[in-house]
C-alpha cells in the first residue's frame, strides 16, 4: 500500500468550495473507517473482502491487522467497526473492537463480535473473539452493517430488511424479527453472557416486539451517526427515493408502507398514522444509494460548520445540509465515484472512502 498526499479533486458549488485530498490509497473495497478514539492520525479501515487495515497518517504506515474469512457476495462481507466507548480511558481493561461481518462457514448470517485489539511493539492485532449476536439473513443484500456506540454507552446495530426487493417477507413491519430495525443492546456483560437488554428499551415489556428493538421500519440503513445525542440515519431507498431521518426511541420509520415521504405502492391507500417521516429526501435524478455521514465539527472548512455531510454510492455526489433543520442541501461535489462510507476524526474533520479505487479522501477547503 502507498500514500498519496497531492491527489486533489476540486469542484465549487455556491459559496462552499471543498477538495477531496487522498490520504490513503491501494485499499481493497473499503466499507467502513474508524479513527482511534481521540486521534486524527490513526485509523482502521474495513474492506468488503475481509481485510482490516491499520493506517497512521502521520507516519505513512499501513499494514494488515486481520483478514476475516467472510462471505462477500452481493452486499455481504466485513461491514462495520466500533471501538469500545471506554477504549480511550482504559485500554488495558477495554481494549475492545466490535465488528459486524458475515462468517464464511455456515448459513448466511450477520455476526457482531467483540475482539481484543492488542498492540505488540508497533503493530496491532486481533484476538479472543466473543460472539455477541448472530442474525440469519434470507438474502445477500440489505444487511445494514453499521455498529456504533451511543452517548448512553449502548451498542446500536442497524439491520436491513433482509433483502431481495420491496421487503417481500414483510420484515420491517414485523416486530418479532430483528431485521428491518435499529437495535440497541448492552455489551458490558461477563464473558459467558453475550449481551443484555437495556431496561429502558421501548418494547421490553411488549410480547409482540423483540426487546432489542429501538426503532423499526427501516429498509437498509447504510451509515448513521450521533450528533448532540441525535441518531442521524441514512436509509437506502427502493425505486425512487433516498432518505435521512432522526431515529428516536420507539419510532416506526415507515418502510415498506412508505418510501421516504411517498406511498411505496401508490395504487394502494397507505396510512401514515404513527409513522416517522424523514427529514430529507432526494430522487433518482440525484442518486440511487445514499451513504450517511456526519455533522461537520472541524476548523478547516468553516462554512460547513454544523452541516451534515452525506453522499451517494451511485452518483458520487456529496452534499451538505444545515443541521438540525436539514434545509437548503448544497451539492459540494459531483461524480466522485462509489462513495461507500464517511468518517470523522478527533478534530471533527471528515473523510470519505471511494469503494472501487480503494482511496480514503479528506474533505479540505
Amino acid at each position: 500500500m502507498k500514500f498519496s498526499i497531492f491527489i486533489v479533486l476540486l469542484i465549487s458549488f455556491a459559496s462552499q468550495a471543498v477538495e477531496l485530498k487522498a490520504r490513503v490509497t491501494d485499499l481493497e473495497q473499503p466499507t467502513d473507517i474508524k479513527f482511534f478514539p481521540n486521534s486524527s492520525e490513526k485509523l482502521l479501515v474495513a474492506g468488503k473482502e475481509g481485510q482490516l487495515t491499520f493506517t497512521d497518517l502521520s507516519k505513512n504506515n499501513t499494514y494488515l491487522v486481520y483478514d476475516f474469512d467472510v462471505k462477500s457476495g452481493s452486499e455481504m462481507g466485513l461491514l462495520g467497526l466500533a471501538f469500545h466507548p471506554s477504549y480511550a480511558e482504559n485500554q488495558t481493561k477495554n481494549n475492545f473492537l466490535f465488528v459486524n461481518y458475515f462468517p464464511k462457514k455456515g448459513e448466511r448470517r450477520t455476526r457482531v463480535s467483540r475482539f481484543s485489539l492488542n498492540k505488540s511493539g508497533k503493530s496491532y492485532n486481533l484476538t479472543n473473539e466473543k460472539i455477541i449476536l448472530e442474525i440469519e439473513q434470507p438474502y445477500g443484500n440489505h444487511n445494514g452493517g453499521q455498529i456504533i456506540f451511543g452517548p448512553d454507552g449502548y451498542l446500536y446495530i442497524g439491520m436491513g430488511d433482509g433483502g431481495s426487493g420491496g421487503d417481500p417477507k414483510g420484515h420491517s413491519q414485523n416486530t418479532k424479527t430483528l431485521l428491518g430495525n435499529m437495535l440497541r443492546i448492552d455489551i458490558n456483560t461477563t464473558d459467558d453472557i453475550p449481551y443484555a437488554i437495556p431496561q429502558d428499551n421501548p418494547f421490553v415489556k411488549q410480547a409482540s416486539f423483540e426487546p432489542e428493538i429501538w426503532a423499526y421500519g427501516l429498509r437498509n440503513p447504510w451509515r448513521f451517526s450521533f450528533y448532540q445525542g441525535a441518531l442521524i440515519a441514512a436509509d437506502v431507498g427502493q425505486h425512487k427515493y433516498e432518505e435521512i431521518s432522526i431515529v428516536e426511541k420507539g419510532q416506526n420509520m415507515g418502510w415498506n408502507t412508505m418510501e421516504a415521504t411517498h406511498c411505496f405502492k401508490p395504487k394502494k391507500n397507505c396510512d401514515t398514522t404513527g409513522l416517522t417521516l424523514p427529514k430529507l429526501e432526494y430522487g433518482r435524478d440525484q442518486g440511487q444509494s445514499i451513504t450517511g455521514g456526519y455533522v461537520y465539527q472541524g476548523e478547516l472548512n468553516t462554512e460547513l460548520k454544523s452541516h451534515y455531510i452525506y453522499g451517494d454510492f451511485v452518483s458520487g455526489n456529496i452534499w451538505s445540509a444545515e443541521y438540525p433543520s436539514f434545509t437548503s442541501p448544497t451539492k459540494l461535489l459531483s461524480n466522485q465515484g462509489n462513495l461507500s462510507t464517511f468518517a470523522i476524526d478527533a478534530n471533527g474533520e471528515i473523510y470519505v472512502a471511494e469503494f472501487g479505487k480503494g482511496i480514503v479522501y479528506q474533505l479540505v477547503p
